[in-house]
């Protein structure tokens, strides 16, 4: 009698792999100055890790299935993977705007108000200070707001992998 693997180790330990890439990358930008100067293509790099590994583990898990994969299975292995390292993810970020990078929120505070200062010059003083005060008081308010997303973007990504990779 064999029995079928537990959906739930795949997605720990590729969940887990997926956060310690993406922390790893994240202390790199740190340490090359680029934490607050991020091109798209950078950017694109924090979904793609997460993405690859819920990938990895969908397929990993139907190998060892002996090639049979629900999409239900499918769905919830990249929802999983993106909970699990959007979780450490928050933790890490916790960490590092509190211990690494202590004025990580006043100076993207900052940031955005000189983006605004140029992109819209006609706003007075006054409503770009109160811009930046709000992002100071409010920023810890997208913490459940990432998570949101990435439990959504796990979704899609499971459900377009199952598609591929499912058994009819």
């Amino acid at each position: 009698m064999e029995t079928t693997p537990k959906l739930g180790t795949y997605s720990y330990r590729f969940g887990l792999i997926a956060a310690g890439t993406s922390i790893v990358f994240s202390l790199m930008l740190y340490f090359m100055d680029m934490t607050y100067n991020q091109p798209p293509i950078i950017q694109a790099f924090n979904v793609l890790i997460p993405t690859t590994l819920a990938v990895l583990a969908i397929v990993n898990f139907k190998k060892d299935n002996q090639g049979l994969l629900s999409l239900k299975q499918s769905i919830k292995m990249g929802v999983g993977v993106f909970l699990v390292t959007g979780i450490i993810g928050l933790f890490y970020f916790a960490i590092f705007i509190t211990v690494i990078e202590p004025d990580f929120v006043t100076n993207t505070a900052q940031l955005q108000a000189e983006t605004l200062r140029e992109t819209n010059p006609e706003l007075g003083e006054d409503v770009i200070q109160m811009q930046q005060d709000n992002t100071e008081k409010f920023f810890y308010m997208s913490f459940p707001f990432i998570l949101i997303m990435n439990v959504i973007i796990g979704l899609v990504i499971g459900l377009v992998t199952g598609l591929f990779a499912k058994n009819s």
